[in-house]
């Protein structure tokens, strides 16, 4: 990956530049768009917003025909990617970091927040609270999955005396046995607020569990992976910001996509990043040109890094 400082400085090469367009050039005269399938998440969650919104921006550039495909979040993604189902996949970069095939970023896009969603006046009030009882911690083979158990564990909740009551269920699911009361509390991960909380929102008041108490554990295992940050005041009703983990997602492709299908991907994410953005979310947004291209653990695609090269020199 090449850091932004670096990316500033050096100046743009004209021949590399020359040749990307003609690339692009040759690939708009006379040609279809590409179709591309994108790997995604579960409806109900940011991922497959986000997928629906690029697959609109690139349908009105006329850049690629995108299909967005359902799936259980980053792990699923990433084996999707890897097996050739996908030719994009959207991860979170804690997952990202546990893959071992060739990735390539295109960039990152915005922030995850772990949250863990109880009733507003349910037993739940802080991390403690959830010793011993059930509590879905995501669905197989999601990102949130991983991550909430890495917070479980680093609080002591995951083995012992003390353990919560481990539930799989996909995020309708958890949904709505927190509101029939069979479970306590779901984790989940994506933008905020989640539009699946909206809707249980209108049953039941919500509210979320403060997870930091375990960034100093997360951060000295996994260096990098994870920020400190909070949750609006006013999202899911409540009074005031509620401190919380943050996590980047990477938009993601294999090293041999398409030159021009990358390139025309980074175009679409710096032109139109306020169409990728949903209308009611208020969580961080990486769609700025010293931001994309901060997709540590994954390398640029080298005609993505080529194309923000001669974007922003």
């Amino acid at each position: 990956m090449i850091a932004h400082g670096v990316l500033a400085r050096r100046t743009v090469l004209v021949g590399a530049a020359a040749a990307l367009a003609s690339a692009l050039a040759g690939c708009t005269l006379g040609q279809s768009p590409p179709r591309l399938a994108m790997a995604c998440g579960e409806r109900g969650g940011t991922y497959v917003q986000f997928g629906d919104l690029l697959r609109t921006v690139l349908a009105d550039r006329g850049a690629a025909t995108l299909e967005v495909l359902p799936s259980g979040g980053s792990v699923e993604n990433l084996a999707m990617l890897a097996a050739g189902e996908a030719d994009l996949a959207i991860a979170l970069a804690d997952a990202v970091a546990e893959h071992d095939g060739a990735l390539a970023a295109i960039g990152r896009v915005y922030q995850n927040y772990l949250q863990c969603v109880v009733r507003a006046d349910g037993p739940v009030t802080m991390l403690d609270d959830l010793a011993g009882r059930p509590v879905a911690v995501g669905a197989p083979g999601s990102g949130a999955a991983l991550t909430a158990a890495r917070v479980l564990d680093a609080a002591g909740l995951a083995t012992g005396t003390d353990a919560v009551v481990p539930v799989a269920l996909l995020l309708p699911e958890a949904v709505d046995a927190l509101r029939d009361g069979t479970i306590d509390a779901f984790f989940w991960s994506g933008g905020v607020p989640i539009p699946e909380v909206l809707r249980l929102q209108r049953d039941v008041a919500v509210t979320l569990v403060d997870l930091t108490p375990t960034l100093p554990v997360l951060t000295a295992a996994h260096p990098g992976a994870y920020a400190s940050t909070s949750v609006p005041s006013g999202v899911y009703d409540t009074p005031g910001p509620i401190p919380a983990i943050g996590v980047s997602n990477l938009l993601l492709a294999r090293p041999d996509l398409a030159d021009d299908v990358a390139a025309r991907l980074v175009d679409a994410l710096v032109d139109d990043a306020e169409a990728l953005v949903p209308d009611d979310s208020v969580g961080v947004q990486y769609l700025t040109a010293s931001s994309l291209i901060d997709t540590d653990p994954v390398p640029l695609h080298a005609a993505a890094r080529d194309r923000y090269r001669e974007r922003y020199g």
